[in-house]
């Protein structure tokens, strides 16, 4: 097929899949060698390429000639996936969970694989799902919940026991099967699903369960979890119940003695009573005003007013119930219900649970609680005719959804980095840091507080509740300076102080590069209005610039010696300074940036040599070093 074919057939996926109907053909689609290509250029960029499966290849030496193989094995029927290679990672609280590395082939292949579900699958996600979809995220997620929750009484906690180890192989085909009328295509991701693991060299059959750190697992589990959507849209279309909340009666009550007093002060005024009278009405009037905005105008407990909640991160999801909290009992029996027999999931009772909202619960880490505010009322601006600007008092409003940085997190993050003792605010000097240059020991500092503190901009208390944090994040890597340039911390800091920042400097290719201290002064807080929703876009998967790899190689030209003579490959780098001399040092002092080069098969037997002594040599310097240590 030709690549012009390929791409206007996956354009008119996302309609197909809108009007309901079951797409065939999609086998077809995976012969193309041109689908390989980009899927090729898509995952040879993460940071996993040159991470081997099972078999001990990376993408280095990739060809348009092997690409074109998979593709026909994969037509012809007889591709066969590997299995994944496991291994064991760790997780916040101490445990560790599995990770499944495919080999190179199988991660192309699910990379076609996924740039064709997505088609299909991307335009009918609903609203209230955010995880490992185009332009959302965790914030979009807050976001959502911090915009269109407010008033509710319940928060409903539902955790699933093992989700990504889980899920029912039967259940995900049968789903699948819904709107894909391709047997080999659903035949393919069937044989994926039960290639197994290696683990130690022992090899493990997979019986349920998608392996955590495939190309296609996220997208899979979405369209696993999308039948949850469709349920919690279906029980909000029947829990949902009234326009508005009636009036509150204690409010209804102190309004109309505010409306008799004005009675009675018009009266008096008529009548020409004495301005003692009339003042003590006016009074009377104030305090009931302010007694008033403590009380909420609405009913908060209106049972004759009703709503659901829901929003879903991956297999993380938050019901919010405005009811009694009997219906958040019965909802909740709902989902556990529809999980168990539907999906064949398992809840974790110990950390599923129904909570009040005004105590709130923690998700996607951050502190989500509804609060209200019993004061006076809050003082805001009014602007009038004539440009007239006086002071008035508004009612606070009440159930409003707060997003706060838990106390555990900070603590957590602090013990994880090594930046010292958070109760007494002393920082701690990072041995791997003494070794590093002054640039380098502040950019990796700069890189993990903002970061940490950017994931939590979107909090109401962020840089309050982060500032307990920065004295130690800027403690720290004054300590490593001070002990590599023996000197005093002191002088350290006055060495670094420039203007009103701290600013280490550095020559970098002759000119003088300044980095600062990234501080929470310079965090600045993101607004959300509305999720942004990502609808495929013609042709966005097929998006193409100068530096493709694909159009690197079909230029059939070896970009260290100039040679035109193949077959060539690209060679994939961890490092660019890892070429050290010969011909490829004219590449390296080129100006490209880039860890992949295309070689002729004289350079690539150059750069292979190199590399082998190389790696030789350290092998040879590390026994020694060994040796004279045990001696």
């Amino acid at each position: 097929m030709q690549a012009k074919i390929i791409q206007r057939r996956i354009e008119s996926l996302p309609t197909l899949s809108r009007s309901g109907k079951r797409i065939n053909g999609l086998h077809r689609l995976m012969r193309s060698p041109y689908l390989f290509e980009r899927a090729y250029e898509k995952v040879s960029l993460n940071k996993g390429a040159l991470t081997p499966g099972v078999d001990g290849k990376t993408f280095d030496g990739m060809s348009l000639t092997k690409l074109a193989d998979i593709a026909g094995r994969v037509a012809d029927g007889t591709y066969r996936f590997r299995p994944v290679r496991r291994v064991h990672i760790p997780k916040g609280n101490g445990k560790t969970r599995p990770l499944g590395i495919p080999t190179v082939e199988d991660r192309l292949v699910q990379e076609a694989v996924r740039i064709i579900l997505e088609a299909i699958y991307e335009p009918v996600f609903l609203d209230e799902s955010h995880g490992f979809r185009p332009r959302r995220s965790c914030h979009t997620a807050l976001n959502l919940i911090k915009k269109t929750w407010t008033g509710c009484k319940w928060l409903i906690e539902v955790d699933v026991r093992g989700f990504f180890d889980n899920i029912d192989h039967d259940v995900l085909l049968t789903l699948l099967k819904k709107r894909i009328d391709d047997d080999r295509f659903i035949g393919l991701i069937e044989g994926m699903l039960k290639a197994g693991y290696m683990e130690d060299w022992v090899l493990g059959r997979t019986y349920s369960g998608t392996p955590q750190g495939g190309v296609v697992s996220p997208l899979l589990a979405n369209i696993y979890l999308h039948e949850l959507d469709q349920h919690m849209q279906k029980m909000k279309a029947g829990f949902d119940k009234g326009r508005d909340r009636r009036a509150f009666p204690p409010y209804a009550a102190l309004q109309r003695r505010v409306l008799g007093l004005r009675r009675k002060i018009e009266r008096l005024r008529t009548d020409g009573a004495e301005l003692a009278e009339i003042n003590a009405a006016m009074a009377e009037i104030k305090a009931i005003n302010k007694e008033r905005r403590k009380v909420p105008s609405v009913d908060p407990m209106d049972p004759n007013f009703k709503r659901l909640r829901y929003c879903r991160y991956a297999d993380d999801f938050l019901i919010g119930i405005i009811g009694s909290k009997a219906e958040a009992r019965e909802a909740m029996a709902s989902v556990e219900r529809f999980l168990t027999e539907a999906l064949k999931l398992a809840i974790s009772p110990e950390k599923s649970g129904i909570q009040a909202a005004s105590k709130g619960v923690t998700f996607l880490g951050y502190r989500i609680a509804a609060y209200t505010s019993y004061g006076g009322g809050r003082r805001s601006n009014r602007k009038g005719p004539a440009a007239r600007t006086w002071r008035i008092t508004r009612r606070p409003t009440t159930g409003n959804i707060s997003l706060r940085v838990p106390r555990k997190r900070i603590t957590e993050f602090c013990k994880r980095n090594g930046y010292g003792d958070l109760a007494k605010k002393t920082g701690r000097a990072r041995e791997q840091f003494l070794v590093t240059s002054d640039s380098a020991t502040v950019l990796a500092y700069n890189s993990e507080f903002r970061g940490f503190a950017n994931y939590y901009s979107f909090a109401d208390d962020n840089k309050r509740a982060l500032g307990v944090l920065e004295p130690l994040v800027f403690t720290s890597p004054t300590k490593p300076l001070a002990l590599r340039h023996r000197t005093t911390r002191a002088r350290t800091m006055a060495r670094l102080w420039k203007g009103t920042d701290y600013e280490v400097s550095s020559v970098v290719r002759g000119k003088l590069r300044t980095i600062k201290l990234w501080r929470l002064k310079h965090l600045t807080r993101t607004f959300w209005i509305s999720p942004v929703i990502d609808d495929v876009t013609r042709g966005a998967w097929w998006v193409r610039n100068s530096n493709d790899l694909i159009d690197r190689l079909n230029a059939r030209q070896c970009e260290a010696c100039g040679g035109t003579t193949g077959p060539f490959e690209m060679h994939h780098l961890r490092r660019v300074r890892d070429l050290r001399s010969g011909a490829l040092i004219v590449w390296k002092r080129s100006g490209w940036r880039r860890k992949t080069i295309v070689l002729c098969p004289s350079c690539r037997a150059t750069v292979s040599g190199r590399e082998h002594s190389h790696m030789e040599s350290r092998v040879h310097r590390k026994g020694a070093r060994t040796v004279w240590g045990e001696a």
